[in-house]
């Protein structure tokens, strides 16, 4: 077993589920709970309050210090929530801290975020003029019906009318691996996705989608609405998460505009390409800064091993973008751009209907909603210089990171990284993957709070 307090931010968010059904079984049913020592984390500690009894009962009346808990959890507040004092039975104190961690819960919650997003949109278009809140959130995700394969969930809700007593249709699908379906429809789990659920409600209150709710209220016809998140689906082709079909005048399906790329906890990856073969690194290159790499092939395959041929290929196009921004900045700047929305929203392939609608990045973390606007970032680009910086790590992997002139700040970087893997047989390989990742500076560049409200698309 492992102490609580070992546990990283988003493993306590998995484990938070089972952990509060273990305290509640405590408090509620005085079924002990176990906790263990640690000689250096509780040295501090008064051993006439605190208890080091390894199997402790909770005391009854706590409920607001679990509530307090949980908050914390939720919100990457991982020091305040492992110092939250309980009381046990024998009038001794532990810290939540201390709790030995429950078994380790399956699940990618950027996946499971996916689900919570898609209900949130739906919540938005049943409840049309009334405010969305989060119990008509977790009341739809308590409500899905799943299939036996734990891969699809399924929710249909209906929506008033004005000036017709027809309902209007609400269709929820998502689809998700069944680790990630088990995750989001475990009641227990329902208040660890808290945050993303609050934060999902910002984006499903924008004016873009209270304009089709309105629309479809007040057009005197009863339609359909298809709100869709697929986290398995077709996830090479199109950066489309989540995506929303009403229907039009001839009764038919069609896409609007609110397709989202979705992720959450700020994360840094935007793109990639994966692999280590030259194929790979120079689509990466070809995409990114416009440079197939093909000059460097040869002495690409001379390198003895995965590590140096990636610092070989790396250094090389850090140089030559180095060189290009030096003689044509402005150009440069453009081309930059282009390939920071191509990773984004893979153009072309993130078409979603007949009015070029593309994706936006959506991102969720500590209940908020951060879009990333990718519609005019190479325009952007154009009034700030920018340097150009390679290094090296310790695991030998190497870095491209462009930076705004003035601030240092980090536009993008592209990395190089590596994963220990095993074939079909069980025998040991590496896998190469290269990463794009966005920086403070892109972020402050196009990247705007869901709270503000515009009605945008990219």
């Amino acid at each position: 077993m492992a102490r609580l307090d070992s546990k990283d931010n988003v493993n306590l968010l998995k484990l938070l589920g089972n952990l509060v059904e273990d305290l509640n079984a405590s408090i509620e049913r005085g079924v002990a709970i176990k906790r263990e020592n640690d000689t250096k984390r509780d040295s501090k500690l008064d051993p006439n309050r605190y208890t080091n009894k390894q199997s402790v009962v909770i005391k009854k009346g706590q409920e607001n210090l679990i509530n307090s808990f949980i908050t914390n959890v939720a919100q990457r507040q991982k020091a305040a929530a492992m110092g939250i004092d309980l009381l046990t039975t024998e009038n001794k104190l532990i810290k939540f801290g201390s709790l030995s961690a429950p078994t380790n819960v399956s699940g990618n919650l950027g996946d499971i975020a996916e689900g919570v997003f898609a209900a949130a949109l739906a919540a938005r278009f049943i409840n049309r003029d009334k405010q969305t809140d989060a119990a008509a959130v977790k009341n739809i995700i308590r409500s899905l019906s799943v299939n036996a394969a734990r891969n699809t969930a399924t929710f249909t809700g209906t929506a008033p009318n004005v000036g017709i007593p027809g309902q209007d249709v609400i269709r929820l699908t998502i689809v998700l691996k069944p680790t990630n379906m088990n995750f989001l429809t475990n009641p227990a789990n329902i208040e660890a996705l808290s945050q993303y659920i609050t934060a999902s409600i910002q984006y499903a209150d924008r004016q873009v989608v209270r304009e089709w709710v309105n629309t479809i209220y007040y057009n005197r016809r009863i339609d359909t609405v298809e709100v869709k998140a697929d986290g398995v689906s077709d996830s090479r082709s199109t950066k489309i998460d989540v995506q929303v079909k009403i229907t039009n005048d001839k009764g038919l399906l069609k896409g609007v505009n609110i397709n989202v790329s979705l992720k959450v906890d700020d994360t840094a990856l935007f793109g990639q390409v994966s692999g280590g073969e030259f194929s790979a690194v120079s689509t990466f290159f070809s995409t990114a800064i416009q440079e197939n790499m093909s000059a460097e092939q040869q002495q690409f395959q001379t390198k003895t091993s995965g590590a140096k041929k990636m610092e070989y290929i790396y250094r090389q196009a850090a140089e030559k973008l180095k060189s290009k921004l030096k003689l044509n900045p402005q150009g440069t700047k453009s081309i930059i751009g282009s390939g920071i929305k191509q990773f984004a929203t893979r153009d072309n392939a993130g078409v979603v209907d007949e009015n070029g609608n593309t994706v936006e990045l959506i991102d969720l973390n500590r209940g908020e909603a951060t879009i990333y606007d990718f519609k005019n970032v190479s325009q952007k680009l154009l009034n700030y210089n920018f340097d150009v910086k390679f290094n090296v790590g310790k695991s030998g992997l190497p870095t491209i990171v462009i930076e705004e002139a003035e601030s240092n700040k980090t536009l993008i970087q592209l990395r190089s990284m590596v994963q220990n893997l095993k074939d079909a047989k069980g025998r040991p390989y590496l896998y190469y993957r290269n990463y794009v990742e966005k920086g403070a500076f892109l972020k402050e560049l196009i990247g705007s709070s869901a709270n503000e409200n515009p009605v945008t698309s990219s």
